[in-house]
């Protein structure tokens, strides 16, 4: 399936212009569906291979560790499944299904009695970290109930890196985590600070609002734009609906060609990308030669912005070598932005079809305790506000107001990135009782 095949005229002319599509295998024929696969559709936006409660083969961030008391269970809803965290016998967390397969009492309503276990409120069935019934409290220790098939209740295998528990809830044996989860949650010499928002979306609109005409328009009073140099900010402005060719790496991540097209963080000025662009302030006939953006305050605070990255920033060079984790975004959710002092990673997991968990990861490298002990202070202080209240909260409201199951689409070429990730989602993705996807070469 080529990007082609889904965009109306206009779009595929402008996808053949910037040559944005990923080389990706032919989908399979009907009769190679997997049990309750779909055919899969040629539509216009591939919104019909885009399942509504999320990709189920694959880890996902689900809870920080901090959140995850001793003595009692977290109930959490994560891709429509309501799940039970609790601690098990070494202190780590722990998941299994909200439900008691006794009565359909929540477990999170009960308490952990006993170490590594959880009580169900109602009965007293006491379930371990792998879900098996230890105990009937409610019908005393001759109870035979525990012994019973189907008595266990499901658990799901957790990890838990940099005090972020991550969960794979498909239902075929979990895939390497390292094949899903960003490489820095697996070094010692990373500090990986997150949190994490309740979007009132979908995972689907909350993704996808990246690499497309949004960024000036409807962030163009962040301080993240406010802060850009003349480059930057005509960058942001100014790049119009043509996008650099993508590609697919590893079957796994979408990334631009150039994966420093997007280089308006860059300090190292003489490295800015080199767009031949058309003055600051734009005429548009339709609506009576009207100038947009309508002053050029922006563009003043923008000379003192680029004087200031001159003088008082450091040059530095990008933090992540690996092609597959660079600018892009990877399957199952995670968007990935290299601002050379840190690398911004946001990934999504559906809540259920109405709204989404949105975990930010910021990670960096401190040469020193000190460097180390300001980043944290850094980012409790400022950059938590800054980039994921004042910066994201502004995709926030507009994505919450989003309603992606309206039938009609209309793309433009400037729409080429989101779309090869619904490409990539239809031809890459682990789907159940399926084969591995092979990598694409890079």
């Amino acid at each position: 399936m080529t990007i082609d095949e889904t965009m109306s005229p206009d779009v595929s002319v402008a996808a053949e212009r910037t040559k944005a599509r990923p080389k990706a295998p032919s989908p399979p024929p009907a009769s190679a569906a997997g049990p309750g696969e779909q055919t899969r559709g040629r539509g216009l936006g591939l919104r019909d291979q885009m399942p509504p409660l999320g990709m189920t083969e694959y880890w996902y961030p689900a809870i920080a560790d901090r959140k995850v008391p001793s003595r009692k269970g977290v109930r959490r809803t994560l891709l429509g499944r309501e799940i039970v965290f609790f601690r098990g016998k070494q202190g780590n967390v722990v998941a299994l299904t909200n439900w008691c397969p006794h009565r359909n009492a929540s477990l999170a309503g009960g308490k952990c009695l006993f170490q590594g276990t959880i009580t169900c409120p109602y009965h007293g069935l006491t379930f371990d970290e792998t879900g098996a019934p230890q105990a009937f409290l409610g019908e005393g220790s001759q109870s035979k109930f525990i012994r019973r098939r189907g008595s266990s209740a499901r658990s799901y295998p957790t990890q838990t890196l940099k005090d972020l528990v991550f969960i794979w809830m498909g239902d075929d044996e979990p895939s390497p985590i390292e094949e899903d989860v960003p490489p820095e949650f697996f070094d010692e010499s990373a500090l990986v600070m997150h949190s994490e928002q309740r979007w009132r979306a979908n995972w689907r609109p909350a993704l996808e609002n990246l690499q497309d005409s949004h960024a000036f328009f409807v962030h163009r009073n962040s301080i993240e734009v406010l802060s850009q140099d003349e480059s930057g900010l005509n960058l942001l402005l100014h790049m119009g609906p043509d996008r650099p060719p993508t590609k697919i790496v590893n079957g796994r991540a979408l990334v631009f060609e150039n994966t420093r097209f997007f280089d308006f963080q860059d300090s190292n000025q003489e490295r800015k990308t080199n767009l031949a662009r058309p003055e600051f302030q734009e005429s548009y006939p339709g609506l009576g030669g009207a100038k947009f953006p309508k002053t050029k305050a922006r563009l003043y605070l923008s000379h003192v912005m680029g004087f200031l990255r001159r003088h008082l920033r450091k040059k530095r060079d990008w933090l992540v070598e690996d092609e597959e984790w660079s600018l892009g975004v990877h399957l199952p959710t995670t968007f990935r932005f290299d601002y050379q002092t840190h690398v911004y990673s946001r990934a999504v997991t559906p809540l259920d079809e109405t709204e989404s968990w949105i975990f930010y990861y910021n990670t960096s490298y401190p040469r020193s305790r000190a460097w180390r002990w300001y980043r944290r202070a850094n980012y409790v202080l400022y950059y938590n506000w800054k980039q994921h209240r004042n910066f994201s909260g502004q995709d926030k409201r507009i994505v919450e107001g989003i309603s992606y199951e309206e039938p009609g689409e209309r793309f433009s070429s400037s729409d080429a990135f989101p779309l090869a990730y619904r490409v990539l989602v239809a031809e890459h993705s682990r789907r159940p009782g399926g084969p591995k996807p092979d990598g694409v070469p890079k």
